[in-house]
């Protein structure tokens, strides 16, 4: 029987990422689905009929929840990169192996998300006639005619900081794992909301790069296996 205290993930453990990336995608999906209800209603506690609730180039807003965060990603990813190449100067709480997954979850969810939208062909709020763009809200499975948006679904900016929640599986078998969740939802949660915010995205956006997020980062624990002592 497999050792669930040492092993970060099993094929099992997919079935609650599916599952939650499936109900995404088809509650928000399908016109006969009360998610674009949903999506109008959280929208509107941050649009008050003129203008959005943090301006879309408020200085403070784009330091705090947009190129700040960036950067620390980055500065992150830098550092995970240092103890893959030096693993010598690797620190307890992170060893080459684990550097390793994170550092290819980060990769893969960030790029994933980025070029999904390509294919789902969503638009921002900012470019809907509900909020004084040129477009009709048209949902994932309807049809779209040419030169219709494809900036949107799913989030991009929130996909930097919602991969960090790899670093559960990175810490499984550490008494802080839970704070690995956190990180990714607390970061991944403001970087979304402020992109909500400012018009650039809906909530079903950043629900779908969330469950992007789980699955990957917990198929990525299976084939890199990150609580494995050797590296």
């Amino acid at each position: 029987m497999a050792d669930y205290s040492t092993q970060p993930t099993s094929f099992k453990r997919l079935i609650a990422p599916v599952l939650f990336l499936a109900g995404v995608t088809v509650f928000f999906g399908f016109p006969f689905a009360p998610g674009e209800k949903v999506d109008f209603w959280f929208q509107s506690f941050f649009w008050n009929g003129k203008n959005w609730l943090i301006p879309h180039d408020h200085f403070l807003g784009k330091i705090l929840a947009y190129d700040g965060p960036k950067a620390l990603i980055i500065l992150f990813a830098v550092y995970l990169l240092v103890i893959i190449l030096l693993p010598k100067f690797a620190p307890r709480w992170m060893n080459r192996r684990q550097a390793i997954y994170v550092f290819v979850s980060m990769a893969v969810v960030s790029v994933t998300s980025t070029q999904l939208r390509a294919i789902t062909n969503m638009a921002t709020p900012l470019e809907l006639t509900n909020y004084g763009g040129a477009f009709p809200h048209l949902l994932l499975f309807q049809s779209k005619p040419a030169g219709y948006p494809c900036h949107a679904f799913p989030a991009g900016h929130a996909s930097g900081g919602l991969a960090l929640i790899s670093l559960y599986w990175a810490w499984f078998n550490q008494p802080y794992r839970k704070l690995g969740l956190w990180i990714g939802l607390g970061l991944g949660g403001v970087m979304g909301l402020y992109q909500i915010a400012r018009g650039e995205h809906m909530l079903s956006h950043t629900l779908a790069t969330l469950g992007i997020a789980w699955l990957l980062s917990a198929l990525l624990a299976i084939a890199i296996k990150p609580t494995q002592t050797s590296a």
